[in-house]
C-alpha cells in the first residue's frame, strides 16, 4: 500500500510541476522543468500545508536529497517505458535524467561515533527504564546492540523472545498480519547482548506478558502505511535534530545503528556472512542460500559478545 500511495504521489508531483495533460504530450523540456522543481522542494512535502510549489519552495529551510530525486526519476521511467511498450507514446522524456551522486555507497548513511553515542545515551537525557513510554528506552540500546531495522522492533510480540539451546534469542519474523519484512531473508535469530540482559530486557519482556500484553511495545499502534513504527520514528527525529543529527549533512537516523554495528564487527575482523546472518542480509552464494536457512544462535552468540561500544555505560538500567 505504502509503495502504491508513494508511486501517486511522484505522479501527482509531476502534475503540479507540468500541468496535467496527455501523456504522449510530455516533452523531456517537462522532463527537466520537473527536476529544476523538484530538486527544489523540502522534504515531506505531503505533510505540508496545502499550498503552491512556489511557498514551499521559498519556505524550505532544506530540499530533498539527491537519493529522494533519482527514486522520483526512477518511479517516472517505469511508468513511460511501460506506456512506451503499450504505444501510448513514442519515447520516454525521464529517460537518463538521474543526477550521479559522486560518493561511495558506504558514505550515503552515516555511522555513529564515540561522541554521538555518548550524547545519544546520556543518562541525564535519556528517556527513563521504567516512563510511561518503554518503547523510547529500549528500541535505541536494541537498534545499537542488534542492528535491527526500526520496524522489525516495534512490531516484536513477546513470544518472538525465546530461549534456544539456553541461549536468549529474539526472532525477529513476519507470522503475523501486522508483521511485515523488508525482506524474505530478513528472518532471523539474533542472540540477546549480555548488556541488554544486565539492564532487564528479559525481565521486561516478562512484566509485559504478566500484564497481558502479547506485544513487547504494546503502547504503539499500527499505521497503515508504516507499521508500529511511525509513532517512534517521528520521536527519533526529533531527538536526532535537538544533538544535530541532520538529514542534510551527517545523515544520522535510527538506520544508522545498524551500519554502526555492521562497521564496527567489520573493524574487527568478522565474516561478513556472520554479519550478515546478525543483520538479515541474504548469503551470497547459491547453496547458503538456498539450505541455509539463518544462523544457529550457538554460532552468532559469540560474534554478538564482539559488539563492545563505548558510552553505552551512561544508561541506568
Amino acid at each position: 500500500m505504502k509503495s502504491l500511495d508513494d508511486k501517486r504521489a511522484v505522479a501527482v508531483l509531476l502534475t503540479r510541476i507540468i500541468g496535467d495533460m496527455p501523456i504522449d504530450q510530455i516533452t523531456r523540456k517537462d522532463a527537466h522543468l520537473f527536476r529544476e522543481t523538484a530538486l527544489k522542494l523540502p522534504p515531506r512535502l505531503h505533510q505540508l500545508p496545502d499550498q503552491p510549489l512556489e511557498q514551499s519552495i521559498a519556505e524550505a529551510a532544506t530540499t530533498i536529497s539527491v537519493t529522494t530525486f533519482n527514486n522520483y526519476v526512477k518511479n517516472r521511467t517505469t511508468f513511460f517505458s511501460y506506456a512506451v511498450r503499450e504505444g501510448y507514446c513514442s519515447r520516454n522524456p525521464f529517460d537518463g535524467l538521474r543526477v550521479r551522486i559522486r560518493r561511495k555507497v558506504s558514505e550515503e548513511q552515516s555511522t555513529f561515533n564515540a561522541e554521538d553515542l555518548r550524547a545519544l545515551f546520556n543518562v541525564t537525557t535519556y528517556a527513563p527504564v521504567h516512563g510511561p513510554k518503554p518503547n523510547q528506552y529500549w528500541l535505541p540500546l536494541l537498534g545499537l546492540y542488534k542492528g535491527a531495522r526500526l520496524n522489525e522492533l516495534c512490531q516484536l510480540y513477546t513470544d518472538d523472545v525465546v530461549t534456544i539451546d539456553g541461549i536468549a534469542c529474539i526472532h525477529i519474523r513476519a507470522i503475523r498480519p501486522d508483521q511485515k519484512f523488508k525482506t524474505a531473508s530478513s528472518e532471523r535469530l539474533v542472540p540477546v547482548h549480555s548488556k541488554l540482559l544486565a539492564l532487564g530486557f528479559l525481565e521486561y519482556v516478562t512484566k509485559m506478558k504478566e500484564a497481558g500484553n502479547e506485544r513487547v511495545f504494546p503502547e504503539l499502534t499500527c499505521h497503515k502505511k508504516h507499521g508500529y513504527s511511525a509513532a517512534p520514528s517521528k520521536w527519533f527525529t526529533r531527538v536526532r535534530e535537538q544533538l544535530g543529527f541532520r538529514d542534510d549533512a551527517a545523515k544520522k537516523d535510527f538506520h544508522s545503528f545498524r551500519h554502526t554495528l555492521a562497521d564496527h564487527l567489520k573493524q574487527k575482523g568478522v565474516a561478513e556472512s556472520l554479519v550478515g546472518g546478525l543483520l538479515g542480509h541474504q548469503a551470497g552464494g547459491i547453496t547458503f542460500g538456498r539450505y541455509g536457512k539463518y544462523f544457529r544462535p550457538d554460532v552468532l552468540a559469540p560474534v554478538m559478545e564482539l559488539v563492545t561500544l563505548e558510552s553505552f555505560y551512561t544508561v541506568a538500567g
